[in-house]
C-alpha cells in the first residue's frame, strides 16, 4: 500500500499544468466579475426608476385620500385645520424636480426659471437630468396645488409674494435633492386648494 502511495507522490506529469489552469481560471473569474459588475451598471438605474415611480405614486395615493377632507377656511382665524397627508420623498440626484399641478420645465431643458409654467392640475410631474419627464395623473376633483407661508402666528396661509407672471404662484415645485417629509392641507379660500406646509 505504501509503494502505491510513494508512486502517487512520485508522479509529477501534470505539474507544469497547474500555473497555466490557475491563470486560465483567474482570467475567466474576472470575466465573470467584469460582467457582474457591467449588468449591475445596466440595471441599477431601472431599480431607481421603479423606487422613484413607488415613491411619487405613494404620494399621489396620500394627496388623493385628503380631497374630499375637511378644509381649513382661511379667511377664519379660528378655522380648525384642515385634512392633511404626510409623505417622505428620498429621491435620486438625478431627479431634478417634482411639480405638484404645474410643470416648471415645459420645454424639458432643465432650467426652471427661463419659461412660463404650465399649469396641470391634477398631476404631479418629475423629471431627470437627462430629460426624461413623467407624470402621475390624480384622479377626482380638480386639486388646484399653492405655496404655503407661515405668518408670525404660526399659521399657514397661500404664499402671494410669487412670481405671478410666469405662473410661478400656481403650483408647487420640489427642486433637487428632494429628501424630507412633505406636508399638504386642505384649505379654502373660495375655492378648495391644497396648500403645501413644507
Amino acid at each position: 500500500m505504501s509503494g502505491k502511495m510513494h508512486v502517487f507522490l512520485d508522479d509529477t506529469r501534470g505539474v507544469d499544468t497547474i500555473p497555466l489552469k490557475l491563470v486560465v481560471y483567474l482570467v475567466l473569474t474576472g470575466a465573470v466579475m467584469v460582467l457582474i459588475a457591467v449588468s449591475w451598471g445596466n440595471i441599477m438605474p431601472f431599480i431607481e426608476g421603479a423606487n422613484v415611480d413607488k415613491q411619487i405614486t405613494d404620494a399621489a395615493l396620500k394627496i388623493i385620500s385628503i380631497q374630499q377632507g375637511a378644509a381649513r377656511d382661511l379667511l377664519d382665524t379660528r378655522s380648525a385645520d384642515g385634512s392633511m397627508c404626510i409623505f417622505e420623498l428620498f429621491l435620486p440626484d438625478n431627479v431634478i424636480f417634482v411639480g405638484f399641478g404645474v410643470d416648471p420645465d415645459p420645454d424639458a431643458n432643465g432650467n426652471l426659471t427661463d419659461s412660463e409654467w404650465v399649469v396641470e392640475d391634477n398631476t404631479i410631474v418629475y423629471q431627470y437630468s437627462n430629460g426624461v419627464k413623467k407624470r402621475v395623473f390624480l384622479n377626482g376633483d380638480t386639486i388646484q396645488f399653492r405655496n404655503g407661508v407661515q405668518d408670525a402666528s404660526g399659521r399657514w396661509f397661500i404664499d402671494t409674494n410669487l412670481d405671478v407672471a410666469n405662473g410661478h404662484d400656481m403650483g408647487v415645485v420640489l427642486e433637487g435633492p428632494i429628501n424630507g417629509e412633505f406636508i399638504f392641507e386642505m384649505v379654502f379660500d373660495g375655492e378648495r386648494r391644497m396648500l403645501s406646509r413644507f
